[in-house]
This record gives structure tokens, C-alpha cells and sequence, in this order.
């Protein structure tokens, strides 16, 4: 690294720079969902900001080599996507230029320093930009939902919008554990985001958010630090009761359910339906990675594939214009082979496992950081059961800046608690 007088140090030229970029991180939620321009450009900021953090380390060289430990693991895992890429097209003769969607995994390593020199307590400013856009696109898809349920939310499909807007609200309140115990009106701004992350999933008829409803509320409901434990049993007694309630009271809900149970039994008559065209798609990548298990297809080909098995008589015409597999592990499987597969996987398990190890910290502000880097990483497992997250830009994005600015929280956290010996934070 590079090691640059004191006078030329961006920390003696920009007192308040910190803040600045601390403000720049908050922003990128709350435009996510209504102008995702905004937060590629915020994200592109924040990469800009950690890579001049990376030449110069200023006055936070100490934390170097703590930040290599714990990060390096991780950052290698979020590498394993690109190389699938440049995998493919190496075997395939291509010249290997790997897409803008897949570099920002390499970022990750570079984001999560940047955030590190933010410090702890301006790197808890974020939880109310999710905050924010959880309750903001609460309003936004009431209003659009009145007459119909729409494929689009804006310029978005609406089941990533529906995901996104969940996982920010469940974020927002398992954030609670990072404020003071009695700030009440705090705690209950942050459940009010996650209800209307909820009510987003319920309003915009996404399946693939209700599978992740239950382990949200389980995990906002067990990481609450700050009341009983019989509160949380009972928190999460209700939640189970109402969404049953809903379930079993709602026309829309039961015909949604109803629609995937027929499709998985495999009726003919659903074949092109929502649920049905899925399952057509899905054992079609399994067919193409059968045929190409090492280096898939690539993008390029996956829809020509498509088209020959629709040709074949293996799956409809309707399902062969799929964009893509509706399932992560798949999609990867059949675009990039085995080592598609290796790379999505170490997407889910690498910060599973990071995080898992933080859960039961003894600095509770670091558990909390674990507890919502692990409920990311489930979200989004089960998000790409349905929907491929990871090849949609503002799905792409959220996830390498969230698990980046969860990294540095830990970090940040737990060198706070050290310093101040055990027993409590000290100011960054």
C-alpha cells in the first residue's frame, strides 16, 4: 500500500468526508426501488471512495491487517462468479470480458474497507435508508395494485421489487439491536418497516417473498435483545396468526397457492402458467447442464437452447421465451457448468458462514451486524428459488453493497468493543 505524507492524506484535507459518504451509503436504499440510476451511481461513489481508501490508509493503517483477517474469506468466495464467467468464455473462445453485473462481486472487498473508515455508529445510519424505502414502496405498490396485479412496479418486474422491499424492512428491524433499549418510538418506526415490507410481499402476490416472510419474522422476533424472551415467543405468536389468518381469509392468496400446488403436480393445464412455466424452465436448465456440466452455455446461448428443446416438444413455446431459469442455482448451472454452480453456492454459504461465527458475540452490536448479514443470505437463498436474483442489476448490486456494509459493521464493532475492553463501544 501506498503511504502518502500527512499533508496530501484525503483524512487532513476532508474532516467531514466521512459523513459525506456516510450520507452517500443511506441514500442508496431509498433510491433503489424509485431510480436505481441514482443508486448504480451512489454504488459507483461508494467503490470510488473504497478504492482511494485502499492507496491511502490514513490514520486506520492499524486496522489493516484485523480487516484481512476477517474479510479475506469472504472476498475471495464473491471472486468465484467472475472466474466462472471468464471460465466460459475462455472455453468457448471468447474473448474473456467479464460484464459489469459480475465485477461488482469484486468489489466487494474494496466497498467493505471503504465503509470500514466510516465507522461503526455512521455505518448504522443505513438501517433507515431501508427503513425508508420499505414504507416508501409500501405506498407505491398499494396504489399500483388497485385494479390488477402488474408484471412492473415503474421500470421494475415485481417480484424482485416485492423481495428487495421484504428483506429491506426485516433489515431495518433487526437493526433495532444497534439502539439504545428504551428509545421506543425508534423501535417502533423500524417494525413499521417491516410490516410494510411485508404488506409489499402480500400486495404484490409474490411467492417467493412469502417463503421468506416466516424465517423474517423469526429472525427480527429472536435477535430482539431488548425485551423478555416471552415477548418474542408472543411477537412471534401473533405474526404466525395473522399471516395464517390472511392465508386462509384471502381469495388471492389461496389462488395463488393453489395455482403453484396444481403446476408442481405437473397438470397440463398449468403448463403455461406463471408456476408452470417455471417448472418447465427449470428441468430445461437441468437438461442443458446435463448436456454442458463444465462450462455451461453462457448467457449468449441459453435462450437458443430454450428454443431447440421448445422445438423438440419439451417444454412450450410461451416457456422457451423465458428470459432466464427463475432459479439462481440453475441458471448458473446451465449458463457457467460446475463452476457456476461452486460460485452461487459460495454466494449463500461464504457469508453464512461468516456471519454465523459473529452470531454469538459477546459485543451485541456485532451480533446484531451477523444477525442481518445471515437473514440476507437466507432471504436470498430462498428469493432464488424462485427468481435469479443475481443476474438483475439492482438485485446484483443490493446484495454485494449489503453484505459489504454488514462486513464492516463486524469489523468496525468489534474493534470498538476491544478497545473499549469488553464493556462497552467507544465513538469511531
Amino acid at each position: 500500500m501506498i503511504v502518502l505524507p500527512r499533508a496530501v492524506r484525503p483524512d487532513a484535507w476532508f474532516p467531514g468526508l466521512q459523513g459525506l459518504v456516510a450520507a452517500l451509503l443511506v441514500l442508496f436504499p431509498v433510491f433503489l426501488l424509485p431510480k436505481m440510476s441514482v443508486s448504480n451511481g451512489v454504488f459507483t461513489l461508494l467503490a470510488c471512495w473504497g478504492l482511494g481508501c485502499l492507496l491511502v490508509p490514513g490514520r486506520d493503517r492499524e486496522r489493516w491487517g484485523t480487516y484481512w483477517r476477517s474479510v479475506a474469506g469472504l472476498s475471495l468466495a464473491f471472486l468465484l462468479w467472475p472466474a466462472a464467467v471468464a471460465i466460459h468464455q475462455a472455453a468457448a473462445g471468447l474473448p474473456v470480458s467479464v460484464p459489469y453485473l459480475f465485477t461488482r462481486f469484486i468489489l466487494l472487498f474494496v466497498l467493505a474497507w471503504g465503509l470500514v473508515r466510516l465507522g461503526g455508529r455512521r455505518l448504522a445510519w443505513m438501517a433507515w435508508g431501508c427503513a425508508a424505502a420499505a414504507i416508501y414502496a409500501a405506498v407505491w405498490i398499494h396504489f399500483a395494485t388497485l385494479d390488477m396485479r402488474p408484471d412492473h412496479v415503474g421500470i421494475y418486474n415485481i417480484i424482485p421489487f416485492s423481495n428487495l422491499a421484504l428483506l429491506m424492512g426485516a433489515l431495518a428491524a433487526l437493526s433495532i439491536g444497534w439502539d439504545e433499549p428504551r428509545h421506543y418510538m425508534v423501535h417502533g418506526m423500524k417494525l413499521v418497516a417491516l410490516l410494510a415490507g411485508m404488506y409489499v410481499a402480500y400486495a404484490g402476490q409474490t411467492r417467493g417473498s412469502w417463503l421468506a416472510v416466516p424465517v423474517l419474522a423469526y429472525a427480527v422476533c429472536a435477535s430482539y435483545r431488548h425485551g423478555p424472551r416471552r415477548l418474542r415467543v408472543a411477537a412471534l405468536v401473533a405474526l404466525a396468526v395473522v399471516g395464517v389468518s390472511i392465508a386462509g381469509t384471502s381469495d388471492m392468496v389461496r389462488e395463488r397457492v393453489a395455482e403453484g400446488v396444481v403446476a408442481l403436480a405437473g397438470s397440463r393445464d398449468t403448463l403455461d402458467s406463471s408456476s408452470g412455466g417455471r417448472i418447465q424452465v427449470w428441468r430445461a436448465s437441468l437438461r442443458i447442464f446435463a448436456e454442458h456440466p463444465w462450462t455451461g452455455v453462457g448467457l449468449e446461448h441459453f435462450k437458443a437452447e430454450l428454443g431447440e428443446q421448445a422445438e423438440a416438444g419439451l417444454i412450450t413455446g410461451d416457456a422457451a421465451e423465458l428470459p432466464h431459469s427463475h432459479n439462481d442455482i440453475l441458471y448458473a448451472m446451465a449458463t457457467y457448468g460446475v463452476p457456476g454452480l461452486i460460485a452461487v453456492l459460495a454466494l449463500y454459504l461464504a457469508p453464512a458462514v461468516f456471519f454465523a461465527r459473529k452470531l454469538r458475540s459477546a459485543a451485541p452490536h456485532v451480533a446484531c451486524a451477523a444477525a442481518m448479514g445471515l437473514t440476507t443470505a437466507a432471504s436470498f437463498f430462498i428469493f432464488g428459488l424462485t427468481e435469479t436474483m443475481f443476474s438483475v442489476s439492482i438485485t446484483n448490486a443490493f446484495y454485494v453493497l449489503i453484505m459489504a456494509w454488514l462486513a464492516a459493521s463486524v469489523v468496525c464493532r468489534e474493534q470498538d468493543w476491544g478497545a473499549a475492553g469488553g464493556a462497552g463501544e467507544m465513538r469511531p
